[in-house]
């Protein structure tokens, strides 16, 4: 009987060790879960506060530039800026989508945008925070787009135009030409 008293002593301290093992594995997943999570939700609040600060924001009024011969908005000319603390964003990147009348949505192509010097200069400018740029965005005169742009509203008509940076909220304009309207700011 002697010996028996022993061996369960010994049973007892394996069965310790074992559960000493098995909770300090268990507790090593627990931490690394945790760590885990906590890597991907500071991701997630970096990755949101980087789109929240990379805003492009229309700074001022619309410009049009009106077309005698077909009676319609030729061109919109605006300014674009970066709030300060904005992440810069490349012009080039930034999508220009206009809706004329609540019809097609059109994607206005590089070649018809500039700044105040030049198509070329447009592609490679950076806007960065505090920063502004004068925009003109031809919107008839070119059918490189599906469906093709026969030109912009006529007196009376609407439009939406949409500003859409490669990262951070777009930006949306909708605007109703006055039925005299032949150019000049748009209300």
């Amino acid at each position: 009987m002697n010996k028996d008293s022993a061996f369960s002593g010994l049973e007892a301290a394996i069965v310790l060790i074992a559960f000493v093992v098995v909770a300090a594995v268990f507790s090593y997943v627990m931490l690394g879960a945790g760590f885990f999570a906590t890597q991907k939700s500071q991701e997630v609040t970096y990755s949101g506060i980087k789109q929240s600060t990379s805003n492009v924001v229309l700074d001022g009024q619309l410009y049009g530039t009106w077309d005698t011969g077909t009676s319609k908005l030729s061109a919109i000319q605006f300014y674009l800026s970066i709030p300060q603390g904005g992440q810069p964003q490349k012009l080039s990147e930034v999508a220009f989508l206009l809706t004329v009348n609540n019809g097609a949505v059109y994607a206005i192509p590089a070649s018809a945008l500039s700044d105040e010097t030049s198509v070329a200069n447009f592609a490679s400018r950076v806007l960065a925070a505090g920063d502004r740029a004068q925009v003109t965005a031809t919107i008839s005169g070119y059918t490189s787009t599906t469906p093709s742009i026969t030109g912009g509203p006529a007196a009376g008509g609407s439009f939406t135009f949409e500003i859409k940076p490669k990262i951070g909220a777009s930006t949306l304009v909708a605007k109703t030409l006055a039925t005299g309207y032949n150019g000049g700011v748009i209300i």
